[in-house]
């Protein structure tokens, strides 16, 4: 792969201004756009999720076994609908991030087609309580979004165009516009042209205030205090890095590779989806909690209210359940459940902390910040999210203590991040990390 270079900015300074302002003016009113969807988006999930949701047990002992003909409605449909609309794309394969970061990285242009079509899957598969992230379709929604406004920015590189409809996607969600400039140039452009970070910027602060005024502050993560930074702290930083480091490593693992499993099964195409479908009705009673995007398990995590048990069951069945949804045909995103299981591991140290008598403190958001970082390859875009929402430096500097570890550790088992992964073994380039071989 060849290095990118952007055309210089010629003309005077007058002309020079001129184009730098029309580039803040488009990408402002870009953002804005991807903003309102993206908050469409989230709330037709959250407005449909709500038939079928069931309670959430937090103990084994709370569990009353019921199947919910709803959540069994929910899945079967989603799982139909999903199974027609896949023989519409080329080899029976959605459209997601890695898509857009070959996009960029290679100077290709956006599928549209596929994008919108792998979007609506999405939208799907989230409302009908299939077990995958909210986030990966927002992205490429997002960059498909600003693809088709490509007119509109002529004259501006179509990484930086790409990045910034992605950026602004994640700044709508999270709440945190900053961390989403960082993720789309660290994640998704990936280099800094002569426009700057400037563009990147303008979408990502005008999504985040067109969600701001219709979701109000809707921030995952609700932290009231700070730990002291002292050696046990740290060293818990250090340890909650290294298992989330090896935790995530498992987790591309198994997702990248349950294609495979799939292609070998011999189920149809149009079939597959019911795969994922039947197994979650068959556990929905147990473990509800693995029905859609898990936001309310998070918080439960979050807020220290689910048992030991749970919380251990759940990491390991979350990476298993997403795993086969996204390889038998339910599209979805894939650093949702990085979230999801990480805020569980951090949960867990939380609660062996507290029966320890140690300081109590949400460990859940250092676990979750690293495996999300691992999985995307996006450890600086995490530190700053994380700060961005808990306004705390001690959180910021542990965080970044735990994503750096967790980020080593993942790195040299399966590469710089998932995407990057997945097409990898699709025979596709598009970084440096020219050490880091995928078997084929």
């Amino acid at each position: 792969m060849t290095p990118r270079s952007d055309p210089p900015i010629n003309g005077s300074v007058k002309q020079q201004l001129s184009i730098r302002f029309e580039a803040i003016v488009v990408t402002l009113f870009l953002g804005l756009i991807v903003g309102l969807l993206a908050v469409g988006f989230l709330k037709t999930v959250a407005w449909i999720s709500a038939y079928w949701a069931m309670p959430l047990p937090l103990t084994f002992s709370d569990i009353h076994w019921h199947y919910s003909p709803w959540v069994g409605l929910a899945l079967l449909a989603s799982a139909l609908f999903t199974g027609q609309i896949l023989k519409l794309l080329d080899n029976g394969r959605p459209h997601g991030p890695a898509d857009l970061i070959n996009a960029t990285q290679n100077n290709q242009t956006l599928d549209l087609k596929h994008g919108y079509l792998s979007s609506l899957i999405a939208l799907i598969n989230l409302s009908g309580g299939a077990s995958v992230g909210i986030f990966g379709p927002l992205v490429h929604l997002g960059a498909c979004i600003s693809a088709s406004l490509q007119k509109m920015f002529t004259r501006l590189p179509r990484d930086v165009v790409l990045g910034s409809g992605a950026g602004a996607a994640i700044a709508a969600v999270f709440a945190a516009p900053l961390g989403a400039t960082i993720f789309a140039l660290e994640a998704i452009i990936r280099r800094f042209g002569v426009f700057g970070s400037g563009p990147v910027l303008a979408c990502t602060f005008a999504a985040y205030w067109a969600s701001e005024y219709f979701l109000g502050d809707h921030r995952f993560f609700h932290i009231g205090s700070a730990p002291d930074l002292n050696w046990t702290v740290l060293v818990a930083a250090v340890g909650i890095g290294m298992v989330s480091g090896l935790v995530s490593s498992l987790y591309i693992y198994a997702v990248t590779g349950a294609p495979k499993l799939a292609q070998a099964s011999g189920v149809a195409l149009a079939w597959r989806p019911l795969v994922p479908a039947l197994v979650l009705f068959l556990v929905s009673p147990i473990l509800p909690h693995l029905l859609g995007t898990g936001i309310s398990s998070i918080q439960l995590a979050m807020a220290g209210k689910l048992a030991l048990s749970v919380l251990l069951v759940l990491v390991f069945a979350k990476i298993f359940m997403t795993s086969l949804c996204i390889g038998f045909g339910y599209f979805g995103g894939v650093f949702g459940p990085a979230l999801y299981f990480g805020a569980l591991l951090g949960a867990v140290v939380d609660l062996l902390v507290t029966n320890a008598g140690g300081v109590g403190s949400s460990y859940a958001l250092l676990a979750a910040a690293s495996c999300v970082a691992a999985v995307i390859g996006a450890p600086v875009a995490a530190t700053v999210i994380i700060f961005e929402m808990t306004g705390s430096y001690s959180w910021a500097v542990l965080s970044m203590i735990s994503v750096v570890v967790s980020c080593q550790i993942s790195r040299s088992f399966v590469g710089r991040s998932i995407f990057d992964r997945q097409l990898a073994l699709r025979g596709i380039e598009v970084n440096d990390d020219r050490h880091f071989h995928v078997p084929r």
